[in-house]
């Protein structure tokens, strides 16, 4: 019975994989895509080889820009995680890696790198809204967009916040429950309500004179 339930399943990620191939920018070798997954405006979705996305997690790559979601070889997108690029782009490097109910809006442009650990809950965001005036409201006035670059081999703790126009250096760790509005070093420890550096990782690099 086991192997029968086996068989069927395997059978049904193969035809949802022949589905998604035709519809996606690119779909690579080896890949996983659960039930329930949302995969909106698929022409500019692109996902390389050995990659998994989990059920009801929903990428939207609601953009001009192409292509508008990319994920490198053997990304991890957990459930219920949501990715949109809100006329942005977003692109995960190989082997990263985002936790269940994590939430990334794409507005400004989001750049993961590669080997980089998001645990669960995380929202990573690019949009504000201007609230400089008191006469209109704050709905009428304009949206303020500014890059997220997440560098290579950092990890972000649960429920954390990444805001616009942040940098995460190469290495950096972003504890539980962070808000974080400035950049990080490479190699730092950042905690904190907003986040700020604490230290430095154990065996990290000097920095460069």
């Amino acid at each position: 019975m086991r192997a029968l339930i086996h068989l069927i399943k395997d059978r049904l990620n193969q035809a949802r994989l022949l589905l998604y191939r035709l519809r996606l920018g690119s779909l690579g070798p080896g890949c996983e895509i659960d039930q329930g997954v949302s995969l909106q405006f698929p022409d500019r979705i692109h996902i390389s080889a050995g990659c998994r996305i989990g059920r009801h997690a929903t990428l939207r790559a609601n953009t001009e820009e192409r292509p508008g979601i990319r994920l490198g070889e053997r990304v991890l997108i957990q459930d219920a995680v949501i990715i949109n690029a809100n006329r942005g782009q977003v692109s995960l490097g190989d082997r990263s890696w985002l936790g269940p109910f994590c939430l990334v809006y794409g507005n400004g442009g989001v750049r993961i790198g590669a080997n980089v650990l998001v645990a669960a809950h995380t929202t990573i965001n690019t949009v504000s809204h201007a609230s400089e005036r008191c006469d209109i409201p704050i709905n009428d006035q304009p949206v303020l967009t500014g890059p997220v670059v997440i560098e290579d081999d950092v990890w972000i703790g649960l429920n954390a916040v990444i805001l616009q126009g942040v940098t995460l250096g190469r290495g950096c760790i972003v504890g539980a429950g962070a808000v974080v509005t400035r950049s990080v070093p490479p190699w730092s420890i950042a905690v904190g309500v907003p986040a700020r550096v604490v230290g430095r990782r154990p065996g990290a690099p000097e920095a460069n004179p």
